[in-house]
């Protein structure tokens, strides 16, 4: 039996995992603007809490778990988070700290891998040896495989997809950098382009559910459909660079981007497939979203070993 964090940059979920990746129950907190002002300890404060009320409900403690997996944006080296732009953490030793007040084991890897290694032990990547996997949130993760391995560089979590530019002296990215792919990319993104252009509270912590309104209540709208084509062309551009650089058979995109599949894929498998944009033209890979959907950073979390 294992714990499984996957923390991300709007909010946090925290699963009890039996060992097959089979989820028991899993409770997500969204993070207040409050939460965020005092953000490494609401994650440590969120993560015991969730998970002590999760065991009582099932009877359990920790003394029951092998160990608790978190999943977390920015580089991780020795269970530390290192430069987590999106939450606006600096290093935060969260082994330490979760392992202290749980006497727990506790392994920590960068969120999109924990992603990645479900998706690859149980989901739509079982069947493809050379495979990128991307997670769509508040920023843009990745891994990769090449002949059914993990590719892990030896100093940091690396493979920093998100932060490839795409767009020279682009917008400012909180890494630092201008034009990243996150900036342009991202679900925050594709979020902030509906906050902009129908002046919306920019302080709200907006979700699918709310785009999707904006959309039902604006059919029509011919800056709807701007959106979206700005949107999906930027998400290519990635894409993209990403089939030339590693000629993956497929790519799979999880995250909050499952939740607009059947708005957004469609149109992303027309243009790749008929436009041919890429080096080898013709050798398009499978597009496909992760099976596990948004359980699937829980689920990988927990299967670090």
């Amino acid at each position: 039996m294992r714990i499984g964090v996957d923390l991300g940059g709007s909010h946090i979920a925290v699963g009890l995992v039996e060992n097959d990746g089979t989820i028991i129950e899993r409770v997500e907190k969204n993070w207040s603007f409050e939460d965020r002002q005092d953000i490494e300890n609401n994650i440590e404060k969120s993560i015991i809490e969730i998970s002590t009320n999760i065991l009582n409900k099932h009877n359990y403690s920790f003394e029951n778990i092998e160990m608790i997996g978190i999943g977390s944006p920015g580089t991780i080296m020795d269970g530390k988070i290192l430069n987590a732009s999106n939450l606006g953490i600096k290093i935060f030793d969260i082994k330490k700290a979760i392992e202290e007040k749980t006497g727990c084991k506790v392994l920590v890897k960068n969120d999109a891998k924990c992603a990645a290694i479900c998706e690859k032990k149980f989901g739509n990547l079982k069947d493809f040896s050379d495979a990128v996997f991307l997670t769509l949130g508040t920023g843009i993760g990745g891994a990769v495989f090449l002949d059914n391995k993990l590719l892990q560089p030896k100093r940091f979590s690396g493979f920093e997809i998100g932060h490839m530019i795409i767009k020279k002296d682009g917008i400012q990215c909180a890494c630092g950098k201008k034009g990243c792919f996150e900036r342009y990319a991202s679900m925050k993104s594709f979020k902030d382009m509906f906050v902009k252009e129908f002046n919306l509270d920019k302080n709200k912590n907006w979700h699918s559910k709310d785009i999707f309104e904006i959309i039902d209540r604006e059919k029509g709208n011919p800056v709807i459909k701007n959106i979206i084509d700005e949107y999906v062309d930027n998400l290519i551009t990635g894409l993209v660079n990403l089939i030339d650089i590693f000629e993956p058979q497929a790519i799979c995109m999880g995250g909050g981007f499952v939740y607009y599949k059947e708005l957004l894929l469609p149109i992303i498998k027309e243009i790749l497939y008929k436009k041919d944009r890429n080096f080898n033209k013709g050798y398009i890979p499978e597009i496909v979203i992760a099976k596990t959907g948004n359980d699937a950073g829980v689920i990988g979390a927990a299967m670090q070993d």
